[in-house]
């Protein structure tokens, strides 16, 4: 009788369980937000003797990409996203908040090129501080 309903119980839960995962972001599409800590790593490529920065997202929980046709655009799971900014105050706003919580705010697409130093990157729009992690 216990075996019973505790056979019960786990399959009344497991939809629940499910639901609890965070969706995926939409690839290509605007005004996606993601939270985790911002930092910063030194990229050394020695065939094109080439050095260079990348902010990178660590997310607590794994993120995923879905969408955007693409054939790069499908990330089932990672705790990397390579983050940059094209407008200079922005990316004076990134170097500021390194090492930090932060709540970034974004289109994502997957990596398809060697400039891109983790599975998913995202162009920010907005970046602000978060709370403590």
């Amino acid at each position: 009788m216990r075996l019973a309903a505790r056979c019960a119980g786990i399959a009344m839960a497991g939809p629940a369980i499910g639901s609890a995962q965070a969706a995926c972001l939409k690839a290509n599409t605007p005004d996606q937000v993601i939270e985790g800590r911002l930092t910063s790593v030194r990229i050394s490529i020695p065939d094109y003797k080439l050095k260079r920065q990348a902010s990178i997202l660590r997310v607590a929980s794994d993120a995923c990409l879905e969408g955007g046709g693409g054939e790069f655009d499908k990330v089932e799971r990672t705790n990397r996203i390579h983050v940059f900014a094209m407008d200079d105050a922005l990316r004076k706003r990134l170097r500021s908040l390194e090492g930090r919580p932060v709540r970034i705010t974004g289109e994502p697409f997957g990596e398809h090129t060697a400039h891109h130093h983790a599975p998913m990157v995202l162009r920010v729009a907005r970046i602000e501080p978060a709370g403590p992690r």
